[in-house]
């Protein structure tokens, strides 16, 4: 079973992430590097993981913030500020409200979802859509069930690519 995900994985890891866009998504976030804003971010459920590498991590960004206050409150925003949103899904009802908040305030959005559905997507408002294209769990069992579905690998491999790309622009930068 193991080699079968490491595979699958290996395999989503090298189709599904567009370099242009993924270069369009690095100078996004760095815009708020550079200047006087910051990257708010927030992962629901377990995109979460992308959260704490990106707030707790031993390699992170400077001004990497969470979205949200410990009370659950949206923190005060700047137009300067970017915002990282993560979910499993693109029509995930909570981030609808979250986008609207944003989209207010005029803050531009990096939308990181697992999975495309129907229906009213969170991820139309966001300027930047990266699609994981994660439709279903990668390993068949003997039940002729699927298991290992790798919405969190992806979306932490995702972000290191990110991390990289945004390294490489400030280094350029400074």
């Amino acid at each position: 079973m193991q080699k079968i995900f490491t595979t699958q994985l290996t395999g989503l890891m090298n189709n599904t992430l567009d370099d242009f866009l993924m270069e369009d998504a690095a100078r996004l976030l760095s815009q708020a590097l550079v200047g006087d804003g910051s990257i708010y971010v927030y992962g629901k459920e377990e995109m979460a993981a992308v959260t704490a590498e990106a707030l707790y991590g031993k390699e992170k960004l400077k001004n990497v913030k969470p979205l949200f206050l410990v009370d659950g409150e949206m923190v005060d925003l700047h137009p300067t500020d970017r915002v990282l949103l993560l979910s499993r899904n693109s029509n995930d009802e909570e981030m609808v409200a979250i986008v609207q908040k944003l989209e207010e305030q005029h803050i531009p959005i990096l939308a990181i979802t697992s999975t495309h559905t129907e229906g009213r997507q969170w991820t139309d408002d966001a300027w930047i859509h990266l699609d994981l294209n994660v439709k279903n769990s990668l390993v068949p069992t003997d039940s002729g069930d699927r298991i290992g579905y790798p919405a969190s690998l992806l979306a932490l491999y995702t972000y290191y690519c990110l991390f990289l790309l945004i390294s490489e622009l400030l280094s350029e930068y400074e």
